[in-house]
């Protein structure tokens, strides 16, 4: 059973989810993804099965929670709280999203772990970066937001378009940096498709 957000700011149960991470990641290294046991994990922590159990419910929810957190916190660092949607902010919130996923391709799964660590990694991207758009979204005053669309539709296609393009730049050749994919990403997000390509009206 995962812990909740009451027991998480007790000061041993910090402690406990501490020694489980660092744990999970000391194996990470050594074994890969795949390879770690639920066992493993708590014996390198220094508990037992029950207290990892009361924590997470397996090493996937461990995993999830890792990602999410570390994801948030990047987020908060680089967005802090009241940030002004803008387009530069929206061009920095978009690299963040590209250098996150092509970090966590680089540094943290072997290949044999792609299949089992990646979608659930990047799935806990996807839908955190869902979750910041919408409190972003719906912090604008209602005469800025778009009158043809709800707030929920934009953060959907927009959280969508900015983590399918950094997804796809961190499995390619990068041959852009993660500021100018950014840059490129937010062009269209912002102008729309025709006057990002540079054909204005022709497209009707």
């Amino acid at each position: 059973m995962a812990t909740t957000a009451t027991t998480k700011t007790d000061p041993r149960v910090k402690r406990t989810r501490e020694l489980l991470v660092q744990a999970f990641f000391a194996l990470l290294g050594e074994r890969g993804f795949r390879a770690i046991t639920v066992q493993d994990i708590a014996e390198r922590a220094t508990v037992n099965r029950a207290t990892f159990y009361a924590h997470f419910e397996d090493k996937f929810a461990l995993m999830d929670s890792i990602m999410r957190e570390r994801f948030t916190a990047l987020l908060a660092q680089r967005l802090p709280e009241g940030s002004a949607f803008t387009r530069a902010n929206l061009q920095l919130l978009a690299r963040v999203v590209c250098e996150q996923l092509a970090e966590m391709r680089d540094h943290e799964c072997r290949p044999i772990d792609h299949a089992q660590f990646e979608p659930l990694a990047e799935t806990a991207i996807q839908e955190e970066l869902h979750t910041f758009l919408t409190a972003w979204l719906r912090r604008l005053p209602a005469a800025t937001r778009p009158p043809s669309a709800s707030v929920a539709t934009v953060a959907m296609a927009m959280s969508w378009a900015i983590f399918g393009a950094g997804l796809r730049w961190s499995r390619g050749g990068r041959e852009l940096t993660a500021e100018a994919q950014a840059r490129q990403l937010v062009a269209v997000l912002m102008e729309g498709m025709p006057q990002a390509l540079g054909v204005g009206g022709q497209i009707g």
